[in-house]
């Protein structure tokens, strides 16, 4: 081998190596503190309804989330109410979307999880 081409190819592989890293760190630490959207909040809310996984705890994790996310975004009442029309409408869409049967595999994963999330705060097990 020649050296320079092989000094450079390490230069390479380490440059490689600390951007996957970098790469590697950013998504982590992204996942670890996801932000919801009211509009998200209101759909899962909604998909949870449509499937039949509203109880009184998903109702009250879904208040708590929503009181939470309002008060944070600083919204005023117009700009959550606009939120909330939008979450209804995309769960809405998305219900008709999938025809007949294919809202079953919708509800054991989306619906499922939603309902786990909002009972979770309910709970005080998760932050809203």
């Amino acid at each position: 081998m020649v050296p320079e081409v092989d000094k450079w190819g390490s230069k390479l592989l380490s440059f490689g190596s600390v951007w996957s890293l970098g790469l590697f760190l950013a998504a982590v630490s992204g996942a670890q503190t996801p932000e919801r959207s009211l509009t998200r909040v209101v759909y899962e809310f909604a998909v949870a309804g449509l499937c039949g996984t509203q109880d009184r705890e998903v109702v009250a994790g879904y208040h708590r989330e929503v009181a939470a996310i309002t008060a944070r975004g600083g919204y005023d009442e117009e700009t959550a109410r606009q939120h909330r029309l939008r979450g209804w409408v995309e769960a809405d869409e998305e219900w008709s979307n999938r025809g007949l049967g294919g809202n079953r595999a919708w509800c054991q994963s989306e619906g499922l999880a939603a309902a786990r999330h909002f009972k979770a705060i309910a709970r005080g097990q998760l932050a809203p």
